[in-house]
């Protein structure tokens, strides 16, 4: 039974959708929803319409009934959970990770949200409209949740962390190169396995800065 819940179950895994679903627990919590399905065959949290479903054994027949009462504007998930909710009608994304120390000798510029958001608004990513951001960025920013590595004008890195893992939220270059430099000056600032959600694209470049192709995931968007 799918139940909702003001307490989540603790989940420790390095995966996309478990550190999104932590960090809006801890960010969130107050305002977002959230549900389990017989105690934690299912995790799901869901804000401003956006779902993510954790899937560790669901009955998948009542989450599908679930989502249709629920009726978000989007859900993420790993691919084969959307594969057998929606079957091929979502947009697939790789998930990378990597366990590698990052080392960055240049240290960040200090940037507002708004210039975070100008050298991340750059074909390929797909950033909601700057008022949204701006209030989710300073949100996750005083709350711990959120740390980013900026060389204005040329490069940017956002990512979110649960305690557990991070995940790369937005990478951006500028300029020849400076996409590398963004990974390594993000993730230094931790020392917890790195996780990133790219297009297939993208891949390659994760692939040269040591990370592996861990597993598929992806997102549903509702249809006007």
């Amino acid at each position: 039974m799918i139940s909702l819940t003001n307490e989540i179950p603790k989940l420790n895994l390095p995966l996309a959708e478990v550190v999104k679903i932590n960090c809006t627990y801890e960010s969130y919590k107050d305002i977002a929803l959230f549900w389990t399905q017989d105690g934690t065959s299912a995790v799901i949290s869901m804000l401003d319409g956006n779902m993510v479903i954790y899937n560790a054994g669901a009955d998948m027949d009542e989450l599908r009934e679930f989502i249709a009462i629920i009726s978000p504007q989007s859900v993420f998930s790993d691919a084969d959970t959307l594969t057998a909710l929606f079957g091929v009608d979502f947009h697939r994304v790789c998930v990378m990770k990597t366990e590698q120390k990052f080392v960055c000798d240049n240290l960040s510029d200090t940037a507002s949200s708004k210039e975070i958001y100008e050298l991340l608004d750059v074909d390929g990513l797909d950033l909601p409209p700057y008022e949204y951001f701006a209030v989710d960025f300073c949100h996750r920013l005083n709350h711990g949740q959120l740390k980013y590595y900026a060389i204005k004008g040329k490069c940017a890195a956002v990512g979110i962390c649960d305690g557990q893992a991070v995940v790369v939220n937005g990478i951006a270059s500028h300029k020849k190169g400076m996409g590398t430099q963004a990974l390594a000056g993000l993730l230094s600032q931790y020392d917890l396995p790195c996780i990133a959600v790219c297009e297939e694209n993208i891949k390659p470049f994760y692939l040269k800065n040591n990370f592996i192709h861990s597993y598929y995931a992806g997102y549903w968007r509702k249809t006007p």
